[in-house]
């Protein structure tokens, strides 16, 4: 356990009950976990007879009371909440509060001025608790001090590792009283994961090998700060912790009707339904409430109307589910058509954008998200025979359809809108008089309806007619412009006789190789493969 940091103040307290505290002290300590907490010491005549009048306070995590004498038959603390009972009276006593600047080790502090042989008297005595403790009133005041913050901190971490050997000893005894909360329960934990493991009858399945890994880490725990680590890093919901006790029990007990709810409750949770299926989701919530292995271990007479519940619930889900898997890809093969029809724009838009000199590519992000559409509306290969594919999954084993989930009609709209768009802004730049002015150089028939169809802004047209050949043909008279763009200040020096600096023609000369790389890179960046189809 890691060492306690504690400080004592001075506090007035009010009276609880019919017992009026001789003193009180705040203490404020760090738990096993780091974690900060506050509580209070009390020194009381006697245990107040009024029921739960030492409930914890607001605010407050424990609470240590020592009592002046020993108690007059059995007292029950609340949870948080440890007694100190002499084994007979004390003499005069009170806390003193300490310097509320100065911070003590558990290991040294004494938060009660007592005399020696009242320190005593409480060392031969009792720690009385709703959990039980580690500590003993001998180890809480050996060596004639009081270390109360000592106690603190055991209190509260066997308060937390009860609540969760609770559960446990719960789980292992139902429907039969539970057996003690201590850490013989663990015991029994592991002689259960032993069992299941050993005969191998959930072998197969993931529900099963993950109970066991978590059971077992928490059974086999070495201390108990490893315990309480486990338990709430693996189980945050106790619940959870307690389902996997009774699905080892069942397995054990009743393995043929274990198997078969393990194989409902997977198909169940992954029954997911849309918020207009509103009836079938009310069954399923009561499906899943009925088919527990609490259920299977504790009530198995409840059993076969449970799984009569689940079997009319599957019948109903999978009627859904097989008109909605027909519609669904009935759809998806409408929008797969018209992907496919817009084919020629994309790969018009693809040959632009390898043109470099044209500026920044058009529509990237549509283009990808083309490719995306084009294989998810390509169709699944069960959309005639999912029927005979229902019987123990909740989804279409091929394409994982949710009865929840939709065609992405507006999706396509929307990249196909893009992709237009984009077509138009490259056809905006190719229009340019710059642009217009360097391919009209070229004497080519080709480039000539290629500069009428771009004026025209005809973008069916100028999916026909823009192949890779007439891609090549404009990047080439587009770059050739570039470069004697770059050359002419050298090549006008060269026409009137004078030498060139050599800084002037190196620069030129760089233009040239970053124009050219420029242009090879964009065509093999750009430029769609030539056996690419949508089907």
């Amino acid at each position: 356990m890691r060492q306690a940091r504690a400080r004592l103040k001075p506090l007035t307290v009010a009276g609880n009950g019919d017992s009026e505290p001789l003193s009180s002290a705040s203490l404020s300590l760090t738990d096993y976990s780091g974690r900060k907490r506050q509580g209070r010491a009390l020194l009381l005549s006697e245990w107040p007879s009024n029921p739960g009048s030492e409930r914890l306070a607001e605010g407050e995590d424990f609470r240590i009371v020592v009592l002046s004498e020993p108690p007059e038959g059995t007292i029950s603390p609340e949870e948080g909440v440890v007694v100190v009972a002499p084994v007979r009276r004390l003499a005069s006593a009170t806390v003193t509060a300490r310097d509320p600047t100065a911070t003590y080790s558990a290991a040294e502090q004494a938060d009660l001025t007592l005399s020696a042989k009242n320190i005593e008297l409480l060392r031969q005595g009792s720690l009385l608790a709703a959990t039980s403790l580690q500590l003993t009133a001998k180890d809480v005041f050996a060596g004639g001090k009081a270390r109360l913050a000592l106690l603190a901190c055991d209190l509260l971490l066997s308060t937390a590792v009860a609540e969760y050997l609770s559960p446990i000893a719960m789980a292992l005894s139902a429907p039969d009283a539970s057996k003690p909360v201590t850490q013989d329960r663990l015991e029994e934990l592991k002689q259960l994961v032993s069992a299941i493991s050993d005969s191998g009858i959930g072998d197969g399945n993931s529900d099963v090998k993950k109970a066991l890994e978590h059971l077992s880490k928490l059974a086999s725990a070495a201390a108990t700060e490893q315990f309480l680590a486990s338990a709430e890093r693996i189980y945050p919901n106790k619940r959870t912790l307690m389902e996997e006790i009774y699905m080892l029990r069942a397995l054990q007990r009743r393995p043929q009707e274990a198997r078969e709810l393990l194989s409902i409750q997977r198909f169940i949770q992954q029954a997911v339904l849309p918020s207009h299926e509103a009836e079938l989701a009310m069954d399923r919530t009561v499906v899943l409430e009925q088919m527990t292995f609490a259920t299977l271990a504790i009530e198995p007479q409840r059993y076969p109307s449970a799984k009569a519940s689940a079997d009319s619930f599957r019948r109903k889900y999978v009627s859904s589910y097989r008109e909605h898997h027909t519609q669904y890809w009935a759809e998806m093969a409408r929008l797969h058509t018209r992907l496919w029809e817009a084919q020629p724009h994309t790969n018009a838009l693809r040959r632009m954008n390898s043109l470099s000199e044209l500026g920044p590519p058009a529509g990237v992000g549509a283009l990808t998200a083309y490719e995306e559409l084009v294989e998810l509306t390509a169709g699944c290969p069960l959309i005639s025979g999912v029927e005979e594919m229902l019987e123990t999954e909740a989804v279409c084993p091929d394409c994982g359809l949710s009865l929840d989930q939709t065609a992405p009609t507006q999706r396509v709209d929307e990249v196909l809108s893009h992709i237009d768009r984009a077509c138009h802004r490259q056809m905006a730049r190719l229009s340019s008089s710059a642009v217009q002015q360097v391919l009209r150089n070229s004497n080519d028939a080709r480039v000539d309806q290629f500069l009428k169809v771009v004026q025209a802004s005809q973008l069916s047209s100028l999916s026909d007619i823009l192949d890779d050949d007439l891609i090549g043909y404009l990047r080439r008279f587009l770059v050739e412009g570039r470069i004697e763009t770059a050359l002419r200040p050298i090549f006008d020096q060269l026409q009137e006789g004078v030498t060139p600096k050599v800084d002037e023609a190196k620069t030129a000369m760089r233009e040239v190789s970053q124009l050219l790389q420029r242009a090879f890179q964009a065509a093999q960046r750009a430029l769609p493969p030539a056996e690419t189809t949508v089907r």
